[in-house]
């Protein structure tokens, strides 16, 4: 990977535990559409999921906030919920070190399928690391990540396909679509299990086992 120069990284499930992602949908928002409507939390959630999966992942509403308080009628400002829920934001432990290490020798982005109002409370502690972080979702209006996307982001960053590495969790997202369009991509596996079988080599189970393959 000699003429590498950018190193892209998904956030949610890569560089950020996804608790607060998931108490921000599955528990924040039910809970206010619980608190307004007079019923109680379970029936809330059961409903508000409902609401959601109506809608369904490859709708951008799917993934605005400011869409959901509105549809609910929640009533007070989901910055609020946002902000009272951020401290349970965790990065995982060898994030640190790794970006350290890596930006003594690469530029270093964010590119995610997490809407802006998400990414800027979960990455807030290791934000100095980064010279550009991409949300799909808000800067390009985009459901998901797609060869079109990294497209946009190499063009952003005045870089060729391959001058970038991406790494992420998502097999389809984080490296179907970026090596469609020429961009390597290195599989985060956490879990261990979950490598489709396709003979696709480049998996780690963490950040820091990325670095011996660079």
């Amino acid at each position: 990977m000699e003429n590498i120069k950018v190193i892209s990284f998904d956030a949610d499930g890569t560089l950020v535990d996804l608790k607060f992602v998931d108490l921000v949908w599955n528990f924040g928002v039910p809970k206010l559409f619980a608190e307004k409507e007079g019923i109680d939390f379970e029936k809330a959630k059961k409903y508000t999921k409902k609401e959601y999966d109506k809608v369904g992942e490859n709708s951008i509403k799917w993934y605005d906030i400011s869409y959901w308080f509105d549809y609910f009628d929640l009533g007070e400002s989901y910055t609020d919920l946002i902000k009272s829920l951020s401290m349970e934001v965790e990065i995982y432990e060898e994030v640190s070190l790794v970006l350290e290490e890596l930006s003594d020798e690469y530029e270093l982005v964010i590119s995610s399928n997490a809407q802006r109002e998400f990414l800027d409370v979960e990455i807030e502690s290791i934000k100095e690391h980064f010279s550009h972080i991409f949300s799909s979702t808000t800067d390009f209006r985009l459901v998901k990540k797609t060869p079109d996307f990294y497209e946009k982001v190499c063009r952003v960053l005045d870089v060729s396909p391959d001058e970038m590495v991406h790494v992420g969790d998502h097999w389809n997202f984080d490296v179907i679509c970026p090596k469609k369009l020429g961009v390597t991509a290195i599989y985060l596996d956490r879990n261990g299990k979950n490598v489709p079988d396709n003979g696709h080599n480049l998996v780690v189970n963490n950040l820091e086992e990325m670095l011996k393959l660079l």
